[in-house]
Parts: C-alpha cells; sequence; structure tokens
C-alpha cells in the first residue's frame, strides 16, 4: 500500500503550485547554507548575513538537502517540484512510523493499516503534505518522536533508543518549537516507574527464586533524565546554526520568541467575522477541527472516549492501582498529553495563530491514535459480529474521502466537512493563494491579446512559472486593469462586487469560491 501511495504521489506533485511561504523558506534554508559554506572556508553568496537575517531563529535543519536542486541553476520549476516531491517524502516516512507506532501497541496490522490510512488520507494533508514544508514536515517529526518515545519505552530504556529519541525530538523542536514537549513527557514518565516500582516492590523474584533488579532504579532514572536532557540540548544547537557561537543564550532567545510569537500583523476570518491575531477566541482551533475533521473521525473519536470512560470507572471500581491503571493505558494516556498540552499552552499563552489551523495539524496523529484505541477495543473483545461493521464504516470513509480528493485535485487544502461546508465562506479558504495559477491559466487560455494587464489580490508569484512568452503578455497595474483576479484572503462570503467589472471565471469547491477571475465592462 506504501507503494501506491508513493506511486499516486509521484503522478500528483507537480499538479501543485507555490505556497506563500516557501519563497522564504527556501531563501532560509539558502542564507543557513551560506553562513555553514562560509565557516568552511567556501566563498560567501550574495545573500544576508545570518546573524542580522530577521528570520535566523527559523529551523531549517530538515530543509537543507534540498539545497541539492539549487545546483545547476535549473530554474524555479525544477526547484519547487522537486522541494514539492522531498516534503511529500519526508511525510510519507511519518505515515510510515505511524504504522509501526500503533502495530507496536495494539499488536494488530488491520488496525495500524486504518489509522495510517486516516493520516495519510485526510483531504488537507493529502495536498499540503506537497507544499507545505513547515506545519507537514512538523507532523512527520511529531510522529517520528512519537514512534522514538515508544521504542525507548519498549527496550526498558535501553542507551541506544534514548540517543535517538534525543535526537528526534531536537528534530521536531527544530521544525516547531511545541516539539519540546516529549522531553519532558518521557522523563517524567520514567520517574513515574520509578516511583511505581519502588511502591510496588524494591525487587522482584523470578520462578527459581532469584532477585532481579528493577527496570529503572533511581539512580538509573537520574542518569537518564540528565542523558536526555543533554543529549538533547546538543543536537538542538547542532541544527541551529545560528546557535554555534553562542548556544546556551541563542537557544533562550530563540524559545522566547516562537514561545509568544507575534511579528504577523494579518487578518483571519473565523466565524464570519474579520478578526486581528489578539481578537482570537480560545475555541479557535476546536472549531476549525470540528468542521474541517471528518465527521467519522470525530463520531469515532466521541466512542472511543465513552469506552475508555466506561472502562476506568469499571476499574476504579475494581480497586485497581493508579499505576497498574497508568501503565496498562500509558500510549492512550500520552496521546491525550500529546493534544491537551500543546493546546492548553496556546489558550494559556494566547499564542498568534492564523491560516486556518495548520499551525496545529500536528495534533491530528495524536488524535487518531486515541481512536484507534476504540477501534482497537471493538474488533478484538466484541467479535466478528461488530468487528465487520467498524472496519466496513472505516472503510467506507476513506473511500468517500479518496472520492473528494479525486473529484476536487488539486485543491484539497480546502477541505471543510459535510458539516462545515456549508458555513466555509465564513472562514479562511484559499490563504496561501495555492489557487491562483489557475486563473492565470484561464485568461491565458480565453483571451489572444499581446498585451494582457491583471491585477490580483494574491502574490502573483505563479507568473514566474509561465514561459517567457506567456510572462511577457502580461503587465501588473492597479491602474484599471482589463482583469482582476480575487483570492478571497482575508475577505468574506462568497459574492464581492467588483464596480466596473464582471465576474467570468471561479473556482469552486462543494459551491463555496477560492478564486475569481474578473473582467473590465465593455472588453
Amino acid at each position: 500500500m506504501a507503494c501506491l501511495y508513493l506511486l499516486a504521489g509521484a503522478a500528483v506533485f507537480r499538479d501543485y503550485g507555490v505556497s506563500t511561504d516557501e519563497p522564504n523558506e527556501r531563501r532560509t534554508m539558502y542564507i543557513n547554507a551560506n553562513y555553514v559554506l562560509t565557516l568552511l572556508g567556501k566563498e560567501s553568496m550574495d545573500v544576508p548575513e545570518l546573524d542580522s537575517y530577521e528570520d535566523k531563529y527559523y529551523g531549517i535543519f530538515l530543509q537543507m538537502p534540498t539545497a541539492v536542486f539549487e545546483i545547476g541553476s535549473k530554474g524555479w520549476n525544477y526547484i519547487y517540484t522537486w522541494r514539492h516531491l522531498y516534503t511529500f517524502g519526508i511525510c510519507v516516512l511519518g505515515y510510515i512510523a505511524f504504522y509501526f507506532l500503533c502495530r507496536k501497541i495494539f499488536a494488530s496490522d488491520l488496525t495500524a493499516f486504518l489509522g495510517t490510512a486516516m493520516i495519510a488520507l485526510y483531504p488537507r494533508f493529502f495536498a499540503e503534505q506537497f507544499y507545505n514544508i513547515k506545519d507537514m514536515l512538523f507532523v512527520a517529526v511529531y510522529i517520528f518522536a512519537m514512534w522514538g518515545t515508544c521504542k525507548v519505552i519498549e527496550s526498558k530504556f535501553d542507551w541506544k533508543w534514548v540517543v535517538i529519541f534525543a535526537f528526534l525530538s531536537a528534530l521536531a523542536t527544530n521544525v516547531r518549537i511545541v516539539g519540546i514537549i516529549f522531553v519532558p513527557l518521557l522523563t517524567g514518565y520514567a520517574w513515574l516507574v520509578c516511583l511505581a516500582e519502588r511502591m510496588n516492590q524494591t525487587e522482584q523474584v523470578t520462578a527459581s527464586g532469584e532477585s532481579v533488579s528493577r527496570e529503572l532504579t533511581t539512580k538509573r532514572a537520574l542518569i537518564f533524565s540528565v542523558l536526555v536532557f543533554l543529549l538533547y540540548f546538543l543536537f538542538l544547537v547542532m541544527m541551529y546554526p545560528v546557535a554555534w557561537a553562542h548556544p546556551i543564550r541563542t537557544m533562550i532567545e530563540i524559545f522566547a520568541k516562537f514561545s509568544n510569537y507575534d511579528d504577523w500583523t494579518g487578518a483571519i476570518v473565523f466565524m464570519g467575522k474579520i478578526l486581528s491575531k489578539e481578537e482570537v477566541p480560545w475555541y479557535y482551533i476546536p472549531v476549525w477541527m470540528l468542521i474541517t475533521v471528518p465527521i467519522w473521525y470525530i463520531l469515532l473519536f466521541l466512542l472511543t472516549m465513552g469506552i475508555s470512560f466506561g472502562k476506568l470507572v469499571f476499574k476504579i471500581k475494581q480497586r485497581e492501582s493508579w499505576y497498574t491503571l497508568l501503565f496498562q493505558y500509558k500510549y492512550f494516556f500520552w496521546a491525550v498529553l500529546l493534544v491537551l498540552i500543546p493546546w492548553g499552552a496556546i489558550v494559556v499563552k494566547h499564542a498568534t495563530l492564523y491560516s486556518g489551523w495548520r499551525h496545529c495539524y500536528f495534533l491530528v496523529p495524536p488524535l487518531v491514535l486515541v481512536v484507534l484505541y476504540g477501534v482497537n477495543h471493538i474488533m478484538k473483545r466484541r467479535g466478528k459480529g461488530c468487528k465487520i461493521p467498524v472496519f466496513a464504516f472505516i472503510a467506507l470513509g476513506l473511500v468517500i474521502q479518496m472520492n473528494w480528493i479525486r473529484i476536487n485535485h488539486p485543491h484539497e487544502m480546502v477541505y471543510f466537512n459535510g458539516v462545515g461546508k456549508n458555513w466555509a465562506a465564513d472562514f479562511d479558504r484559499d490563504y496561501w493563494h495555492m489557487a491562483e495559477g489557475k486563473a492565470y491559466d484561464y485568461i491565458l487560455e480565453n483571451d489572444h491579446s499581446d498585451r494582457i494587464t491583471v491585477d490580483s489580490t494574491g502574490t502573483r508569484y505563479p507568473l514566474n512559472f509561465l514561459t517567457e512568452e506567456q510572462r511577457q503578455r502580461f503587465e501588473i497595474t492597479a491602474e484599471d486593469p482589463m482583469y482582476f483576479i480575487e483570492t478571497y484572503r482575508g475577505k468574506l462570503g462568497n459574492e464581492i462586487p467588483l464596480p466596473g467589472y464582471n465576474e467570468i471565471y471561479s473556482v469552486t469547491v462543494d459551491d463555496f469560491k477560492i478564486i475569481t477571475v474578473y473582467k473590465r465592462e465593455g472588453l
């Protein structure tokens, strides 16, 4: 199945345009690469110095390999399409890691496959896994760190896996600062293991009567904690070239900046209102998830929470100890914490959120992991009478999603669920202007003038990917252009009248517009 998914990605990765953030990310990668090469004695390129660069604190370690696509000056089309393929490849590795994580936890290939499919075939992920080199890469490395955590626990804190975990946690933090969550959660778990064992017994006795040491002594827990934090810090500094000169001071500055990021000043469309970042309510992320996560995911989540609550009440009535419950369902509680702690921190700190809920896409894998507890419980405990309907329900949901992707390709990034699509025009839609290229294509196909004047609320970046002959036909002007392109960024509603112009073309998804071309009256 992984091979089929790779083939599908290889077939469509050229279908997506360049997002608003991609040129900035590429520039940041270039400046960091220049800093490293200069330290190695290479001649400096004509780019700003890293120390004075405004985005110097952005983590680009996982983007550095894309520098290979710059070799040979093969043009922007080549560079960005191959960057898209690279991003897709990292995301696929994340899905594979999620599969092995689930297989280890549930001891079921079927459960692991269904959970992985729920992530890989989530429509918004399907599009953004090609061009969203920040948020989707973070989804992938968040999964890597989840897998690394599981391997440490299942190996009983083997030092090899501790080193790998520290690297993966640092990698996640380099992409998004919230990746730090894995370190305190794992060290906290280690101390809980130590505490539980001290409360239970100081040593275990084998069937032959020989005593054996505890799995995690106090001394070993202390060594483990110090080693994890030290390795994590060292790996993190390694991934930030800007921190090499002054590691401690720079890392403090990085955490301070991104724990309360406030450089963005755009408009946010949410629930029929245009808001500033200071006006975003605490329920911003829950509402976005409720309208853009497939409804059947939500139903399975509610079912799982109901089953879990019932089992917890039963166990408590049976007077089971807290550490028995904790360790029996450790990955369930851990997945819940991987959702609640970041979201709680966002609410408490009133962190800057914009462009839909892409900054919190990383919540999807742990939420799916929670869902799988309910799915696995039904499949294993209720017999074939329940197993077949549950499997059929999930399979049907996935088939419906794949059909939606087929119909709306390549605009999967604006997916709203069956309920949410009715109010999509009251929320941010194509916030990265991915559909803008369709507007220029339409104009070229239907207007054969030698000179075409146009204006746009988008980035106009798709013009760079036209042929030289096509680019020369366009002239960008705000003075009575022949055509005007509306991208709906920061706009409400489906109908935006433009005096003196007629609407001639629109791209719609589920009856809401994501791009419109207007033509001046009289032409």
